[in-house]
């Protein structure tokens, strides 16, 4: 892909800050119970989504990066090797981490092939054992079963309408899985599996496809457009209690918070949106696979020290109470992340370069 563009992959990497900052509240108001205002209810409700964005965003960017580019077996191997080493170091940091702190708080223990299950990421193929040693694992696992047909994908999706087409079968394939594994009583596991969320891989994959037939043109107007669009598109289907149930009756309420994300990408390459393009967002967007899996410690720790009680007697607003809460989690989130990425996620990525060199330096 044209190296210009490269400015605005960083606008669309900014939104993986986003999706951790969304996912933090959520779990900042969902575990910890920092009551929240009526104003900022929509945070339970649907900040949850920072996954799926997490997962729309995984798939433009994978998109973008090694589209048409594995066409042979040595690419395919470099590629995951690279994508390996990304993510399996801070992973099993935090295995470990989450082991430790099984035994000792909490004086549990788990059985060889929980751990077998952990290490090799298959875990996510497992119903009981998908969610994971690490807290938010559960889509870690998604993500490296994702990684895993990716090649396949690129190939079996050229151009955009091949893309079309698999969004929209991802979509039907997506609800039949769900209603089939709800009905079967397997609980989260109907939820937390690579079939359910595969409409927002496909969306990611479908907004690249199309940027790709507008060769890769950046429109201002298009993309302040697309980020309006996909704004009160997102208002709509969050406060239409009919319409939500329509699009469940037909299969597609993954599939339109998937478009709403893929409007959103799209906006972020056509436009150049001073906010994504800040320092504060850009360093999120690097930190942002440390903030997701560090952050459930965190707040486990917060939980432990009964932070919930003491930011309540604070004062006697909530708002002023939640914004606290906010502002010392991310803090403490950010600080951890930052050591995180430099002396775990950082020299793992830097070896799964230097081994990816000497592979294809021995092709040679």
């Amino acid at each position: 892909m044209a190296e210009s563009n490269h400015k605005y992959i960083e606008s669309v990497e900014s939104l993986r800050g986003v999706a951790a900052l969304m996912i933090l509240f959520y779990h900042l108001a969902e575990l910890v119970k920092i009551p929240l205002p009526s104003s900022l209810g929509f945070i339970s409700t649907h900040f949850g989504l920072g996954v799926p964005l997490f997962y729309t965003i995984s798939g433009f960017a994978l998109a973008y990066g090694y589209a048409d580019r594995l066409d042979r077996p040595a690419q395919i191997k470099r590629f995951y090797i690279r994508r390996l080493f990304r993510i399996a170091p801070l992973f099993y940091t935090m295995l470990c981490l989450w082991l430790l702190a099984s035994w000792v708080v909490w004086h549990r223990t788990f059985s060889f092939l929980t751990i077998v299950l952990n290490m090799s990421f298959l875990f996510g193929l497992v119903p009981g054992q998908h969610e994971s040693i690490v807290w938010a694992g559960w889509s870690i696992g998604i993500e490296m079963l994702y990684y895993l047909i990716f090649p396949v994908i690129v190939v079996l999706i050229p151009n955009l309408w091949a893309a079309l087409g698999a969004f929209v079968m991802a979509c039907l394939l997506s609800t039949e899985v769900f209603r089939t594994l709800s009905a079967s009583g397997l609980g989260s596991y109907a939820y937390m599996n690579l079939g359910t969320h595969l409409p927002f891989f496909m969306g990611g994959v479908a907004a690249l496809r199309l940027w790709q037939a507008m060769r890769f043109a950046r429109m201002t107007g298009l993309g302040w457009g697309l980020l309006v669009a996909s704004g009160l598109l997102a208002f709509i289907v969050a406060n239409s209690d009919y319409l939500y149930s329509m699009l469940v009756s037909v299969g597609l309420e993954r599939g339109i918070w998937a478009v709403v994300f893929a409007m959103l990408l799209l906006s972020a390459c056509h436009a150049r949106n001073p906010v994504l393009v800040s320092g504060p967002l850009r360093n999120l967007g690097k930190l942002s696979f440390s903030l997701y899996l560090l952050h459930p410690m965190i707040m486990a720790a917060l939980i432990k020290l009964d932070f919930r009680i003491w930011i309540t007697q604070l004062t006697d607003v909530t708002m002023v109470n939640f914004l606290i809460a906010a502002f010392f989690a991310i803090g403490l989130v950010w600080m951890f992340s930052s050591l995180s990425f430099r002396f775990v996620e950082a020299p793992g990525i830097e070896l799964g370069k230097r081994l990816t060199q000497r592979f294809q330096e021995s092709e040679r």
